[in-house]
């Protein structure tokens, strides 16, 4: 018969559990972990696996809602990521591999609309990525190749593209120098 986890609490000051850790018999973390607000609310649970975050991970706002949702494999971030604003609505939504963010990858304002939309590989943002004001007009749109950008297209609010000051003197010069 397998012997039984022994689970380790700390403590507030006034008493109540601060901290639930969860150890196999050879003192190796294994088993749930669990910390709480002083106010008795859970804070966050994590699953640990010989020693390893294993399994899902979630985080709480101190009055009980969900603030972040994600997973591990072999202690690093997989599958899907999700934080919250307090409302209750999308924050982010993202995607690990084994550590990397891949895939798509977008945040939001805090009414529900989308404020960015990106896509990465290994970490790093590739393709276009678009910003966007909170009316839903395009902000920027700006192309990266190799994790480095290569390009930047501003818009105003109504979605007209935006000449920059220091670009269109530069421009200007440009031209004067080679018509002389």
């Amino acid at each position: 018969m397998g012997q039984k986890h022994l689970v380790r609490q700390e403590f507030f000051p006034d008493g109540k559990v601060r901290v639930e850790l969860s150890y196999a018999p050879d003192g190796v973390q294994d088993g749930p972990a669990k910390t709480y607000f002083q106010n008795g609310q859970l804070s966050s649970e994590i699953n640990y696996c010989n020693n390893r975050m294993e399994g899902p991970v979630t985080l709480y706002f101190e009055e009980g809602s969900i603030q972040t949702e994600f997973s591990y494999l072999e202690n690093k971030r997989h599958g899907s990521y999700r934080s919250y604003y307090q409302n209750g609505l999308l924050e982010v939504e993202a995607n690990y591999e084994r550590g990397l963010v891949n895939g798509p990858y977008r945040t939001f304002y805090e009414s529900g609309k989308v404020r960015e939309e990106s896509n990465f590989e290994n970490n790093f943002r590739v393709g276009h990525v678009l910003t966007y004001h909170e009316n839903g007009q395009i902000e920027t749109d700006t192309l990266f190749e190799k994790g480095k950008v290569v390009d930047v297209k501003e818009f105003d609010m109504d979605g007209k593209p935006v000449i920059k000051k220091a670009l269109f003197s530069e421009v200007i010069r440009i031209n004067k120098t080679t018509q002389a």
